[in-house]
C-alpha cells in the first residue's frame, strides 16, 4: 500500500511568490517583510508580517507561534496531557476538567454538528483511528470494524458541566482536527493585531487568513489549488481582512488497487466520501467556520453544501467537480479569476 500525503504549505509557498510579486516595490526596503516558518498542529504553519523593523516584526512572530502551540497542547489528541487525549484516555465515565477554550472549541463543533446536520462530527475519533490516513498505519478496515466503530461516534454521549467534559461511551474518541487549526489562525491573527501588525498572511496548512492588504493598498491574491497539479492553480481571488480554508481529496490519501482512499471520512457510511467534487474552498470572516464548513460541504456534497452555504451568512463556497466544473455561491462575484481554462464555471440548476 503507498501512503501519499500532500502538504498545502507546498503550495501556498508558490502562492506567496505570487502574491508577493505584484507588491510595489516602493515597499521593498521599509516596512520589511518577516517570515518565519514552523512545524505546529501537525502541519508546516508560516507567518509574515510587514513591520517596520526586524525586531518587532521577528517578536511578533515568536509570539504568535508560541499562541499556537499553546492550543497545540491543549487540542492535540497525541500530545500526552493535552485537554483532548485526557478525554479520550479516560474509561471511567467521569468528567475531566479542561481548559475554557477547549470548551470553547467543542461547544463550537457541538453547535456545527446541528448546522451540518451531523455531516461535521467531533466525536468521528474511533473511525478517523480506524482508517488512519495519512499515517504509516493507513489501511482498509474490513465492513464489521467499520460498523462497530460507526457505534461510538454519537454526538450525544458527550456531556459538558461547566468547565468538564464526560464521554459516556468510554470507546469514543474527540478530534478536533476539523476544527482547531481554524481556531489557532483565529488567534494567531488576533495575536498579531494586538502586536500592531496591520498587514500580514497566516497560514496554518492550508488554513489562510489574509490580515489588511498588501502595502501597496491592494488586496492580497490567495490561489485556488488545481486537485490534479499540485502546483498549479484552477483560480485567484482577492481577500482582506478574511479567511479562506480549502478541503480536498488529494490532500491525505492513499492508494490501493487504483482507488484513492483519502482522510474526509462520511460520517453516515464510516469510509472515506465518493461524491462529485474534488475540493471545497470557503472565505469567511473566521478560520474557525471556514475550516469546519469546508469539511462539511465536502461531505454534504455540491447540492446540499451550497444550499448550506446559501443558508449561512457572511461565508462562502468554491467547489472543484471531477469533471473540472467550477461552482459557487452567489456571493462570489466576477472578482473570481479563472486561471486554468480547462475549468469552466457552472451554474447550479
Amino acid at each position: 500500500m503507498k501512503n501519499k500525503r500532500f502538504s498545502k504549505f507546498l503550495v501556498l509557498s508558490i502562492l506567496i511568490v505570487f502574491l508577493l510579486s505584484g507588491c510595489n516595490t516602493k515597499y521593498s526596503q521599509n516596512p520589511k517583510l518577516i517570515k518565519e516558518v514552523q512545524f505546529v498542529l501537525g502541519t508546516t504553519g508560516q507567518i509574515q508580517v510587514y513591520s517596520e523593523s526586524e525586531e518587532t516584526g521577528q517578536e511578533s512572530i515568536s509570539k504568535t507561534f508560541n499562541r499556537i502551540r499553546d492550543i497545540e497542547n491543549k487540542m492535540s489528541t497525541s500530545i500526552e496531557g493535552s485537554d483532548v487525549y485526557r478525554l479520550n484516555e479516560n474509561k471511567n465515565s467521569e468528567y475531566i476538567n479542561i481548559d475554557e477554550e477547549t470548551i470553547y472549541v467543542i461547544n463550537k463543533g457541538l453547535e456545527y454538528y446541528y448546522v451540518t446536520s451531523g455531516a461535521f462530527n467531533i466525536n468521528i475519533g474511533a473511525l478517523i483511528n480506524l482508517w488512519g490516513i495519512g499515517k504509516e498505519t493507513a489501511r482498509i478496515p474490513s465492513e464489521q470494524e467499520i460498523t462497530d466503530a460507526l457505534q461510538h461516534i454519537d454526538i450525544d454521549t458527550m456531556a459538558i458541566k461547566n468547565n468538564s467534559v464526560m464521554l459516556e461511551d468510554p470507546l469514543s474518541q474527540i478530534e478536533l482536527g476539523g476544527i482547531a487549526k481554524g481556531y489557532a489562525v483565529d488567534e494567531a491573527t488576533r495575536m498579531l493585531r494586538e502586536e500592531g501588525i496591520n498587514n500580514a498572511l497566516v497560514n496554518l496548512g492550508g488554513d489562510i487568513y489574509a490580515l489588511g492588504k498588501r502595502y501597496d493598498g491592494k488586496p492580497w491574491t490567495v490561489g485556488i489549488q488545481d486537485p490534479e497539479q499540485s502546483s498549479k492553480l484552477i483560480a485567484s481571488l482577492p481577500l482582506t481582512d478574511q479567511s479562506i480554508v480549502t478541503s480536498g481529496d488529494y490532500e491525505r490519501y492513499f492508494m490501493e488497487d487504483g482507488v484513492r482512499y483519502h482522510h474526509i471520512i462520511d460520517p453516515e457510511t464510516g469510509y472515506p466520501v465518493r461524491n462529485e467534487l474534488r475540493s471545497v474552498t470557503i472565505i469567511s470572516d473566521l478560520a474557525i467556520d471556514g475550516d469546519v464548513l469546508s469539511t462539511a460541504v465536502f461531505i454534504l456534497g455540491l447540492e446540499k453544501g451550497l444550499e448550506l452555504i446559501e443558508s449561512l451568512d457572511g461565508v462562502e463556497v468554491i467547489l472543484i467537480t471531477n469533471e473540472k466544473e467550477i461552482y459557487h455561491s452567489s456571493g462570489v462575484n466576477e472578482q473570481l479569476n479563472i486561471i486554468n481554462k480547462e475549468y469552466k464555471i457552472r451554474e447550479f440548476k
